[in-house]
């Protein structure tokens, strides 16, 4: 006779807890083993160049997410990726436990990856996820495949030039208003990056679907509420862990409540407009509504908003943090403007006066490549096997279900494809001039497609780059035409990642009347 597994008295009750526990952990230390024994096995991708993990368990994981993690005291962005673009080449392997991930910098591959052969390489199931929770819906960040083609076809046409244009002017008001109040009054040192947060959320609003975010300081504190970073823990919970944001955490539910206050504030605002029937467009939810649903036009406001303004204003703060120490650049800057201006009647808030304005377009795509908003392009998997063609002619097999890592941040600084690299050098996006021609030479082509992309590239590109664009030269063009910006002493400018983008840490700047 077997001897009783169980303690003599128990109950059934205790019997039943007891076979589940022990299951439990037979199943844990059944999955351990078969982790480690995948671990140990050798991987397709283990031939290719790439640091060594240094960890058996995690892998590479302390390197990428640990130094991401402490890029905001450390001020070693885009540190690891941009030496292991140097060291390993175009095409890097490396490993975050279970995962194995192929860094991609070679311009040829890219461009396969991102246009070639996009289908192949969607974003992330899980990022995806991650994006359609906190945006109300599936979105142009969210969807793929076909859903992303008719998307994208839809709201094409609301971002041309023509339609654009006509946004340019609200551009210079609500910069103007910046000056005229904050600016003109400040007597101590500001904090720049929160100033720049409500003027492009401002703009963003009256672009977007004729909000005044000004004017509704609830509906402003329930958005910065819904976009407020989260610790580390709780991003990646949301990242990894299916139907995370249901998990009963105090911050989660803060940031639900936050995101129920804008989807009613949104769709009271298309109800609104649907009853009243304008003749004309005012902004771009009034050219959308005739070919969406409320809902859909919901997702695609939810996702302009959180993509247009975030973005922006980190944008602006790096721009100023670069001119901030550096007189020659403004000076020059100033003259443009002026010399702009008085061809426009004193105005630059026109298409026509933004084309103008090529050496402040040349600064802040200088800032665009040296602090990359977005330094890492959202995660795609390969859905089938592929080769991936490369610059030198070869080739480079890619398994089903490779992680594929773009990272602009490290290629944006990569000395293989720009002469002195880590210099802030307008000069090299004027073409023509010697600083254009050094980094033509680097690369052996005039073009800068697939080496810089602040804004992505492909059909999973940004769609209001053109709008973040013009915005960022007209914000920056109206207040240096005014004011001077100084650093303040407690000033910290590292940058700090609050996925998916870098913020500094802490723009304290003063501010006074320019003397020229």
């Amino acid at each position: 006779m077997l001897p009783s597994l169980f303690l003599p008295g128990a109950t059934a009750s205790d019997r039943t807890t007891s076979i589940a526990i022990g299951a439990t952990v037979a199943s844990a230390a059944l999955a351990a083993s078969l982790w480690l024994r995948y671990l140990h096995q050798k991987h397709p991708l283990d031939d290719l160049p790439g640091p060594p993990p240094s960890s058996f368990i995690l892998g590479n994981a302390v390197e990428t997410k640990g130094s991401i993690d402490a890029w905001h005291t450390t001020g070693q962005y885009p540190e690891p990726y941009l030496s292991w673009m140097t060291q390993y080449g175009g095409v890097v392997h490396f490993r975050e436990l279970s995962t194995h991930f192929v860094m991609v910098s070679d311009p040829k591959a890219l461009q396969h990856i991102l246009v070639a052969n996009g289908p192949n390489y969607p974003r992330h199931a899980l990022l995806r996820s991650f994006m359609a929770d906190r945006l109300l819906g599936v979105g142009l960040l969210s969807s793929t495949g076909t859903q992303h083609d008719q998307q994208r076809k839809m709201l094409n046409p609301h971002f041309t030039q023509a339609k654009l244009k006509h946004f340019v002017p609200l551009f210079e008001r609500m910069a103007q208003r910046t000056c005229d109040s904050v600016l003109a009054n400040a007597t101590t040192a500001l904090d720049l990056h929160a100033v720049f947060g409500e003027l492009t959320l401002g703009a963003i609003g009256q672009t977007m679907f004729g909000f005044d975010f000004h004017g509704h300081p609830h509906a402003r504190a329930a958005y910065e509420r819904m976009m407020e970073p989260q610790p580390l823990w709780i991003t990646l919970g949301l990242l990894f862990v299916p139907k995370f944001s249901f998990f009963p955490i105090p911050q989660l539910w803060a940031v639900q409540r936050a995101q129920q206050e804008l989807r009613q504030i949104v769709l009271d605002i298309i109800a609104h407009k649907q009853a009243e029937s304008l003749p004309a467009a005012h902004d771009l939810l009034d050219l959308m509504l005739p070919d969406t649903t409320p809902d859909d036009a919901l997702v695609h406001v939810m996702t302009f908003m959180a993509a247009g303004h975030d973005t922006s204003s980190a944008g602006l703060s790096w721009v100023f943090i670069a001119l901030a120490t550096r007189p020659v650049v403004v000076a020059t800057m100033r003259a443009e403007v002026k010399r702009v201006a008085a061809l426009f009647d004193g105005s630059i808030g026109s298409w026509e006066a933004v084309s103008e304005l090529k050496y402040t377009t040349a600064v802040i795509q200088e800032t665009l490549r040296l602090w990359t908003v977005a330094p890492t392009i959202m995660r795609r998997v390969a859905v089938q096997d592929d080769s991936l063609p490369l610059s030198d002619g070869t080739t480079v097999w890619i398994p089903k279900d490779t992680a594929i890592e773009i990272n602009p941040g490290a290629m944006h600084q990569n000395p293989r494809y720009w002469a002195n690299a880590n210099a802030f050098v307008p000069e090299r996006f004027v073409e023509g001039t010697p600083e254009w021609i050094a980094d033509e030479a680097l690369r052996g082509t005039k073009h800068h497609t697939f080496v810089y992309m602040p804004f992505a590239f492909g059909a999973g590109n940004c769609i209001g780059q053109k709008f973040a664009l013009a915005e960022m030269i007209v914000v920056t063009a109206t207040l240096i035409r005014e004011f001077d910006f100084a650093l303040a002493p407690d000033a910290d400018v590292r940058p700090i990642y609050a996925m998916p983008i870098i913020n500094p840490v802490k723009l304290h700047m003063t501010v006074q009347r320019a003397t020229e």
